[in-house]
């Protein structure tokens, strides 16, 4: 599985949830605390507002978000990632 990762780009993933909102119809984000799902959405607004800007600042955007949603870097890379895997 992980060899399969490794050979997409991260574009291929971001065109498979690149309509607004559809984030929200999984069953990860649906099991995430109220703090959690505003700072998911919070992430999600700024990939589809600016995506070509979004993935050459993803590691501030998360430490950014943590810290205005006071929830940590790893539980928002946790969730991102396990998104991932379901994805694919």
């Amino acid at each position: 599985m992980i060899t399969q990762m490794k050979n997409k780009k991260f574009e291929d993933f971001v065109f498979q949830i690149s309509e607004k909102d559809e984030h929200k119809k999984t069953k990860g984000y649906k099991k995430l605390s109220p703090k959690m799902k505003n700072a998911v959405d919070f992430i999600m607004k700024k990939m589809h507002n600016k995506p070509q800007n979004f993935l050459n600042s993803f590691d501030k955007s998360i430490n950014d978000t943590a810290k205005k949603f006071k929830v940590t870097k790893n539980e928002l890379l946790d969730y991102f990632e396990k998104e991932l895997f379901a994805v694919m």
